[in-house]
């Protein structure tokens, strides 16, 4: 079976692709290693010097810069399916499958190609892997303080005299999660996350906390529209302060237009609980309901950029009605590769609209706060940004994680205007756990 598959495939491929084979040294690719013809070309020639392993990471690699190149796909899976690997071969035919930037066209080449050879071997349908992460984060204003250094009470301009208000902090977070998953068909799989995320600061232990995550989820391919249901549950240990479950369900679509264009729609629903006890006694009054909505059109502009515009509308329901807020905001975002990783840059604007006054605040003005949030991140496998990695890690399992982000609220009411910025630096390591189920 696997004979015949390959050599369809491999007709495709050179006719769809195909170059003189010059003698290409190691060197080169790493002077170029986002080069695709000169990738392309070497991997044919480890190819026929019958050098397979080193043949599928250079095109492993080269998928991952052109996510949308049908090309190195196909290519891919024809030496998967010359190496005679079963497991490897039904992995890989399920990614591409399920991958956003394979096209239908492939899809339907790859269904028929299978089809009209019979099943492959049967794979393992549960998955499972654990991330355990840690990062580092620089707060320039953890408690909010007023840009002003005062705030309104009663309609009258004070001073903010509350010594235990911290400015500069750094808080240190070491998490969990294991996810547990079961690929139902070639276009449906279910997804069970548990984790614990606990976090220390270094100046106040008040905010310190541990929380546990629980989410479910499922994925289904119908058509152009790939659909993900979800629902979770969050219970943060909060020291010195309220606690609180949170619990919520969504949706969230990406309808494929065509090779370039994409849209993606979300609701979702979020409720709030503080748990009352005589130390919180008001906390409960800040318990609510909210409603969010977005919608987001992504662009294509080459293999390793991607531009998106986004609209998002968020209604809050508090138990006190002082609480209740609307957001409606819009959001530009730009993500590209790069040799050492993924550069994703944002920045939003959003009004938030309070209908109901607060009198311990002002009886006079109805709040309303202007925010522009900008987030610039960097992410990647470790051995990408730091290459000596690599022989520490052959299993490609640790990421880095970078990120810078920027707030700034003005408001018609000084408590709330207010200017902040983080800096984070993360590590996670992923353990895989397929074997159990093989």
């Amino acid at each position: 079976m696997t004979k015949s598959i390959f050599k369809k495939i491999i007709v495709i491929f050179f006719l769809i692709s195909s170059s003189a084979l010059a003698e290409i040294s190691y060197r080169e690719i790493l002077d170029n290693p986002t080069d695709l013809e000169l990738n392309l070309n070497f991997a044919k020639q480890q190819e026929k010097a019958g050098n397979l392993k080193l043949t599928i990471s250079t095109l492993e690699r080269m998928s991952m810069l052109y996510p949308s190149n049908t090309e190195i796909k196909l290519y891919l899976l024809s030496i998967v399916v010359k190496m005679d690997s079963p497991a490897k071969l039904t992995l890989l035919v399920q990614q591409m499958m399920l991958d956003p930037n394979t096209t239908l066209e492939t899809k339907k080449l790859v269904a028929e190609l299978l089809d009209s050879e019979g099943k492959l071997a049967e794979p393992s349908k549960w998955f499972a892997y654990m991330d355990l992460s840690y990062s580092q984060t620089e707060h320039s204003n953890y408690d909010s303080y007023p840009e002003s250094r005062r705030r309104l009470v009663a309609d009258s301009l004070q001073n903010f005299a509350l010594p235990n208000l911290i400015e500069y902090d750094k808080s240190y977070k070491k998490s969990s999660a294991l996810t547990v998953g079961k690929n139902i068909d070639d276009t449906s799989s279910i997804f069970f996350n548990l984790g614990l995320d606990i976090t220390t600061l270094n100046k106040k232990n008040s905010g310190e906390s541990d929380v546990i995550n629980t989410s479910v989820s499922y994925f289904k391919i119908m058509g152009k529209h790939y659909i993900t249901p979800y629902a979770y549950y969050s219970k943060p240990n909060y020291r010195k302060a309220a606690d609180l479950n949170v619990k919520g369900l969504g949706i969230n679509n990406t309808y494929i237009i065509n090779k370039k264009n994409n849209l993606n729609y979300a609701a979702s629903y979020a409720n709030t609980e503080y748990h009352t006890t005589t130390t919180f006694l008001d906390d409960a009054l800040q318990n609510n309901d909210i409603y969010s909505l977005s919608l987001k059109h992504n662009y294509n502009i080459a293999n390793k950029n991607k531009f998106g515009t986004k609209l998002l509308y968020s209604e809050t329901n508090a138990h006190k009605a002082h609480y209740d807020n609307s957001k409606l905001g819009f959001e530009l975002s730009y993500a590209h590769i790069l040799p050492f990783g993924t550069v994703n840059l944002s920045s939003q604007i959003s009004e938030k609209f309070y209908p109901y006054k607060n009198s311990a605040i002002s009886s006079i003005h109805d709040r309303k706060d202007h925010n522009i949030f900008t987030k610039i991140s960097l992410r990647g496998q470790l051995k990408q940004l730091l290459p000596f990695v690599k022989s520490l890690n052959k299993k490609n399992d640790i990421f880095y994680n970078i990120k810078y982000t920027d707030s700034r609220t003005e408001s018609n009411i000084h408590t709330y205007t207010v200017e902040k910025d983080t800096l984070t630096f993360g590590l996670t390591k992923r353990l895989n756990f397929n074997g159990l189920f093989d």
